[in-house]
């Protein structure tokens, strides 16, 4: 596992060698608002398997893909809901992740079978920090996402823990020192057109309701 500062990928000088990385088929583990995230090529089967190898995760729990902004919503999802349209393009990029069938003409099937044994769906966000914006942009391909831990076990927060839990599995770690706990995205569901809060995290309810209200 390779080792660089985030200052260095904000500079700009390691964005070629994680784009690389994941084009090839790696894991590359990034900062992400509130812990530490593993990413993998979404449409690589190779890369998705060894991702949900390195959790010892068992493929049943919900599944996170990041986009670099909506119009891109297209190319992983499907039966995108009205409401769901006006929530995303009001708080992307931020801590909103909406689930959607996803598209099964994109995503490829040994994939789709991993990642749709939880609800059948997938969920979707625009990140919103700067270097994960630009690497989606530069890398022009989904990922997925998952937080750096082992199944069942609380997000990694630290480059200590990374070290121990991922040090064979994430070809580069990207560090930003330990990271300070704050509230989650929050999650939506839709069934018939009409929005499910399954988690409130860091976007309240309130707006969310106000959002919709002239829909």
């Amino acid at each position: 596992m390779r080792t660089i500062e985030l200052q260095e990928l904000m500079r700009g000088t390691e964005f070629v060698n994680v784009r690389s990385c994941l084009e090839s088929g790696g894991i590359v583990c990034l900062p992400c608002r509130s812990s530490y995230r593993i990413l993998a090529d979404l449409t690589n089967p190779k890369a998705v398997n060894a991702l949900l190898f390195s959790k010892h995760r068992t493929a049943k729990a919900p599944s996170l893909v990041f986009i670099p902004n909506y119009d891109a919503l297209k190319t992983v999802a499907t039966h995108i809901p009205t409401k769901a349209k006006v929530l995303a393009k009001a708080l992307w990029p931020g801590e909103l992740t909406i689930r959607f069938s996803p598209n099964e003409e994109t995503i490829p099937t040994p994939i789709l079978k991993h990642l749709t044994k939880s609800g059948g769906k997938i969920g979707v966000r625009v990140p919103s920090e700067p270097w994960l914006l630009r690497l989606l942009r530069e890398f022009d391909r989904p990922l997925l996402v998952s937080s750096a831990n082992r199944e069942r076990k609380n997000g990694a927060s630290s480059p200590a823990m990374i070290q121990k839990n991922f040090i064979s599995h994430v070809s580069i770690f990207v560090t930003a020192g330990d990271i300070p706990q704050s509230l989650p995205s929050t999650v939506i569901d839709f069934a018939d057109g009409e929005p499910i809060i399954k988690r409130i995290g860091s976007i309240s309810e309130a707006k969310i309701e106000a959002l919709l209200a002239n829909e």
